[in-house]
């Protein structure tokens, strides 16, 4: 197989995207504070397992792709449109908040990738940011970014 070939698979690229995005997070966690006492787990422990899985699960999908068909176009749109979306949504966060920014993300994520049920994905959004402010904020006490809406 030549590499043209091997990259005409949308699995192949979208496992090397993969690779590469999380490769980059695994790198940015090594500042992460470690824990005071020993034996303890440190924050980072939970994300680099998550992406350790990620890029190995990667690994496994450019050798043995889920989808055999060559494709003429390389480049996934709607992955790489929410892939932007999420990137832009974490770079916001803090500037916008999480009240305001959570809803439209998962607004929009949906109708990226083609999901046409306006009424059911407006009362997603607002019933998954009101489930994650209650576990957050009420149950486990961890401040959510405010943003726009101050302290």
């Amino acid at each position: 197989m030549t590499m043209t070939g091997f990259f005409q698979n949308r699995d192949r690229v979208f496992a090397l995207v993969l690779i590469v995005l999380a490769s980059i997070f695994y790198a940015l966690i090594g500042d992460m504070e470690e824990p005071y006492s020993p034996g303890a787990l440190a924050a980072s422990t939970y994300p680099r397992l998550i992406l350790a899985c990620i890029i190995g699960l990667s690994c496994m999908l450019i050798i043995q792709p889920v989808s055999s068909e060559q494709q003429t176009t390389i480049i996934p749109w709607k992955g790489l449109a929410v892939i932007l979306l999420a990137a832009g949504y974490i770079f916001l966060i803090e500037r916008v908040g999480f009240f305001v920014l959570t809803p439209v993300f998962l607004l929009l994520v949906p109708l990226v990738v083609g999901y046409r049920h306006y009424v059911a994905t407006a009362a997603s959004a607002i019933l998954v940011t009101a489930g994650l402010y209650a576990v957050f904020v009420l149950v486990l006490n961890i401040p959510l970014p405010a943003g726009l809406l101050g302290d």
